[in-house]
């Protein structure tokens, strides 16, 4: 993509590195990307203009991510609309809470899961993929900002991030 190296050229970085990032941006909606990458400090993440990375006290560096993840935030963003719009059938998860709640604040997949979190709704919706079983939780006093990797022994464990830290399903009241 024309874009990408012309980003990649503007801010001294390699094409994948933009590719990376975006990936990342257009999962969020353009709200926030974690990454591991090594000319960027190694982990950090990006998140509205908050910007931490693995090399801590490199204000410049900081900056060049602030500054690139802000740029890609447009283009994430129509990536995503134009991927919706050409996107293949619905899960259970997302045909049933679309008849029951507002737009998701977030969705993914991760350790066999599917979720959504309606946040005007304090409710977050989980489809197991092997079963299609769906579950729906309260997040009434968590309102979750995004989801956490899980490093868990049986890998099967969802968590997400709240302005008061972490919290996993398992933690969340089932709703009937």
């Amino acid at each position: 993509m024309k874009k990408i190296k012309e980003i990649a050229s503007k801010y001294n970085v390699s094409e994948e590195t933009v590719s990376s990032l975006l990936a990342g941006l257009k999962l969020s909606g353009g709200r926030q990307v974690q990454f591991n990458i090594p000319e960027l400090g190694g982990m950090g993440q990006w998140q509205g203009g908050m910007v931490m990375i693995g090399d801590m006290f490199n204000n410049a560096l900081k900056a060049k991510v602030a500054e690139l993840c802000a740029e890609l935030v447009p283009l994430s963003q129509t990536m995503a609309e134009e991927e919706k719009a050409a996107a293949p059938k619905k899960s259970k998860t997302d045909k049933k809470a679309e008849q029951e709640y507002s737009s998701p604040a977030f969705s993914g997949s991760q350790n066999g899961s599917k979720y959504a979190y309606f946040a005007a709704e304090n409710v977050l919706v989980v489809e197991l993929e092997q079963d299609g079983k769906i579950t729906k939780y309260s997040t009434k006093g968590f309102p979750l900002t995004g989801v956490q990797q899980s490093q868990d022994n049986g890998g099967r464990s969802l968590s997400f991030t709240y302005p008061g830290g972490t919290v996993t399903v398992k933690d969340l009241k089932k709703i009937k």
